[in-house]
């Protein structure tokens, strides 16, 4: 139930992408402004502050889209700039309390789902063919309609997704391979400018993956802490699924390890309670959020009728 707001203005602010919060309450002419006032413009990027999964990220690219899509979930909304660069990873670092220097431990490549045209099918025929893309048709049904009826020329390229999520098509590639010392003092460096971190990933978008290495042409888009992933282990060609269970039982043992040396320095444990009262609060969340996509199914379904008959 943390908030990706406030965890993403604990990185220093050059590294930051530039976003809002939009609370379910705020007139859209405030939004506006606020959007003004940071320098976003369209397109943009809103995702719940609080989520997983790229649970409802969408790419939005103008006003009245993104008014109506805040409309649709009372929930608190980032923001963010749509950031351009070719290229995004995941990055798990974490570094013991006692230690002084940290480790990169996974890095992970993102291939965004695409098509590629043969010159006389349609999108959406190109898409019926590929079963991985052929998951997100109903999604791009809604999000973009408008590309299904093209005939991309033949080997040309159409991005289905910009959203660098598993769920969303994208492919996630080992890239341990590249792990090196200059991409460990790079995050290192960021790392300990943060109070108190010690375990996560961050996913950056970037120019390249030496650009990010030399500490230059990227953003972090999203810090996630001790319930992230290593998420080099959903690449099937590089691992196995007992190989995938060992690395996230390694990583538990990382979070127990760090847990226990932080208590010894006065951090005190969650209570038990605690625990159960965020646990309820998410499965509250979670329900609100059914409700609305329950209600979104249904007209979905009431327009896909009336296209029909049509």
């Amino acid at each position: 139930m943390e908030s990706k707001f406030e965890t993403l203005n604990l990185l220093p602010t050059d590294y930051q992408p530039k976003s809002i919060l939009a609370r379910p309450n705020d007139p859209f002419e405030i939004i506006e402004r606020r959007l003004l006032h940071a320098g976003i413009t369209f397109p943009l990027i809103a995702k719940p502050d609080i989520g997983y999964r790229g649970f409802l990220v969408r790419k939005i690219d103008n006003a009245a889209d993104l008014d109506s899509y805040l409309r649709r979930y009372n929930i608190d909304f980032i923001i963010q700039e749509f950031l351009d660069y070719p290229e995004e990873v995941g990055i798990f670092y974490y570094r013991l309390p006692s230690e002084r220097r940290g480790k990169v431990i996974s890095l992970t490549l993102k291939e965004f789902l695409y098509i590629s045209g043969d010159g006389h099918s349609t999108v959406r025929e190109l898409i019926e063919q590929k079963p991985r893309a052929l998951l997100q048709l109903e999604d791009l049904e809604e999000s973009q309609p408008e590309i299904l009826s093209q005939i991309p020329e033949f080997g040309e390229k159409v991005p289905l997704s910009v959203i660098g999520n598993h769920c969303k098509g994208t492919q996630f590639l080992n890239g341990n391979q590249f792990i090196d010392e200059q991409l460990n003092d790079t995050i290192d460096r960021i790392s300990k400018t943060i109070d108190g971190f010690y375990y996560g990933r961050f996913d950056v978008k970037c120019q390249s993956l030496e650009a990010l290495k030399e500490g230059r042409d990227f953003k972090i888009i999203e810090l996630n802490g001790a319930f992230s992933e290593p998420t080099h282990i959903y690449d099937p060609s590089r691992s196995t699924y007992w190989e995938a269970l060992t690395t996230i039982v390694r990583h538990w043992r990382l979070v127990r390890r760090i847990a226990e040396a932080n208590h010894e320095k006065g951090v005190p444990f969650m209570r038990l309670s605690d625990m159960v009262a965020e646990l309820k609060a998410l499965k509250n969340y979670h329900r609100k959020i059914k409700s609305a996509l329950e209600h979104d199914e249904v007209v979905r379904k009431q327009r896909l009728a009336l296209s029909t008959r049509r």
